[in-house]
């Protein structure tokens, strides 16, 4: 049985530990400079011929608070130690996490366990983007892009420079970067499958069985309302 655990984490400048003077507002800032905001995940399990689909959940509920977020996430991989999937989560997401329990002091040793942090030889983390980019030989896609490709529409009113000014424009702000993060790990979710499939792990029916079943998730949830209409499902489904 392979557990995969698709993740995703939305961030906002740390006013206690802003960039330096001078910086480029138009430059995502170093890990340092940023708090976490939302975490993300979504599981697939692959027990035999079956592949079973969780339902998509934010991390650190109820109050969704930093070091939950991070007491939620750390504490989940260190006891069930599942394959990481990101995108790009090698180049932003873990990086992010590891300055953030340096800031609050929460301990996690699999952060910087081989498995999940050698980019060659690890076996627990699966960057998408490196993944479909031939691990940076290629050029390096944006995940909306590549979701494309699958059927999914990727970014759906919101992007990542639309989260600063979100999270502290109020609740509704909030609501909508929460609900953005929950789109992403699904449309991750969405491309993890594909490639699961095209690189034969799972057969086609298996993936078709794995499709409806977060395809149904999607639509139940009134969080990802954003991306029901949007979805060419016969694409994603492989029917066209």
């Amino acid at each position: 049985m392979t557990a995969y655990v698709v993740y995703d984490f939305e961030a906002v400048i740390d006013q206690h530990n802003p960039p330096p003077e001078g910086s480029d507002p138009d430059k995502v800032p170093s890990v340092a400079h940023l708090e976490i905001v939302s975490g993300a995940i979504v599981a697939l399990v692959l027990d035999g011929s079956r592949t079973r689909v969780q339902t998509p959940r934010l991390l650190g509920g109820p109050e969704f608070g930093e070091m939950a977020i991070l007491r939620d996430f750390t504490g989940m991989v260190g006891k069930h130690r599942p394959v990481l999937v990101s995108w790009n989560g090698r180049g932003f997401d873990l990086p992010l996490v590891i300055a953030r329990c340096v800031r609050h002091g929460i301990v996690a040793p699999w952060l910087w366990d081989r498995d999940f942090e050698d980019r060659y030889r690890g076996t627990n983390h699966f960057d998408l983007q490196d993944a479909v980019s031939l691990r940076g030989a290629g050029r390096p896609c944006r995940m909306a892009a590549f979701a494309c490709l699958a059927g999914w529409p990727g970014k759906v009113g919101v992007d990542g420079s639309d989260v600063e000014g979100l999270w502290n424009g109020g609740e509704a702000g909030r609501s909508a970067v929460r609900d953005y993060n929950l789109s992403d790990v699904a449309c991750e979710a969405a491309i993890l499958l594909r490639v699961l499939m095209c690189r034969a792990d799972i057969t086609m029916d298996e993936y078709r069985v794995a499709a409806h079943a977060l395809l149904d998730y999607v639509d139940a949830d009134a969080r990802l309302h954003a991306l029901r209409d949007r979805i060419d499902r016969k694409r994603f489904l492989l029917e066209s």
